[in-house]
């Protein structure tokens, strides 16, 4: 196996984007394009590259606009250098394309997680027709409060700048999951693995709140993902898989995230299918069933 890192310059405004690369040493079976979650960077999913290259595939994460080192500044952590929710998903295109010609000929399966499973989502409206799969991982369920959620973001920025970090607004999206776990700590919804969540907020990549302007980023992404007319459905066969954990707080309930997968049934793609992990929190990729959903998400590449 080998790594590799480059840079690619983003063609929405010229941001650079970091990528990372992992070969397998033999003849690989296709491509795994990962798009991570929100105040992630490529570094936390090394175990997770590391299992599907060692399986034979060319497993690819860069660095999302505002995230790790796609960054102008470390104080633009959160910071998307633009409000259309746009840019983030042509950034994820590109990254494809690049693939597609760097590694001419293999299949390419889109695997997004949290933030990442929007971008995702956002990305097959338009494009689906340059990938062979999906698979959508910690789904967040439609709120129907997403453009309400604009008009605030945007409202705080006014008054104290784009670049702003909103207690108000982290709660409103992701402050809230720890609740459902007393006494475990800061983080305690992401998964049971303390280690890792602990190696997360230890890190300066990791450990910040959105800024206003990542937050009508990520409110965009919400109304887009759940918006059928942007859906251009080209591609109707895409197989894609839904994961998640019964105990995922961004989940909501099994009844909302079964509405998700049947979102895009009715958007018009025939290959939807999903699985729920019994007991599982956000991360079911880093939690106690990790190994059952890397063989599944294996067997799907597979399949």
């Amino acid at each position: 196996m080998q790594k590799n890192i480059f840079t690619v310059e983003s063609e929405f405004d010229k941001l650079p984007l970091e990528v990372a690369v992992y070969e397998p040493s033999g003849t690989p079976k296709g491509v795994l394009q990962i798009l991570h979650g929100m105040c992630e960077y490529k570094e936390r999913y090394d175990d997770f590259m590391r299992f599907f290259c060692e399986r034979g595939y060319i497993v690819v994460c860069h660095d999302q606009r505002g995230h790790g080192e796609s960054v102008k500044d470390k104080k633009d952590y959160g910071y998307f250098y633009e409000r259309t929710a746009r840019a983030i998903v042509l950034d994820a295109v590109q990254i494809t394309r690049e693939i597609k010609t760097r590694y001419q000929g293999l299949p390419v399966t889109l695997f997004g997680h949290s933030m990442g499973s929007m971008v995702a989502r956002c990305y097959l409206c338009e494009h689906d027709l340059l990938i062979d799969k999906a698979i959508v991982c910690g789904s967040p369920s439609k709120n129907p409060l997403a453009g309400v959620g604009v008009l605030l973001a945007d409202c705080i920025a006014l008054f104290r700048g784009a670049h702003y970090r909103s207690k108000l607004l982290t709660q409103l999206s992701t402050g809230k999951g720890d609740k459902n776990f007393p006494g475990e700590g800061k983080g305690a919804w992401l998964s049971a693995n303390r280690a890792d969540i602990d190696a997360f907020y230890g890190n300066e990549k990791g450990n910040y709140r959105f800024t206003c302007n990542g937050f009508v980023n990520l409110f965009k992404l919400m109304v887009r993902t759940y918006r059928k007319r942007d859906y251009r459905v080209q591609n109707p066969d895409l197989p894609i898989l839904f994961v998640s954990g019964t105990a995922d707080a961004v989940m909501g309930t099994e009844k909302q995230w079964r509405n998700a997968v049947e979102f895009l049934r009715k958007a018009g793609y025939t290959a939807v299918t999903g699985k729920l992990y019994e007991g599982q929190r956000h991360e079911i990729f880093r939690d106690t069933k990790k190994d059952e959903v890397f063989a599944d998400l294996l067997a799907f590449l597979e399949n």
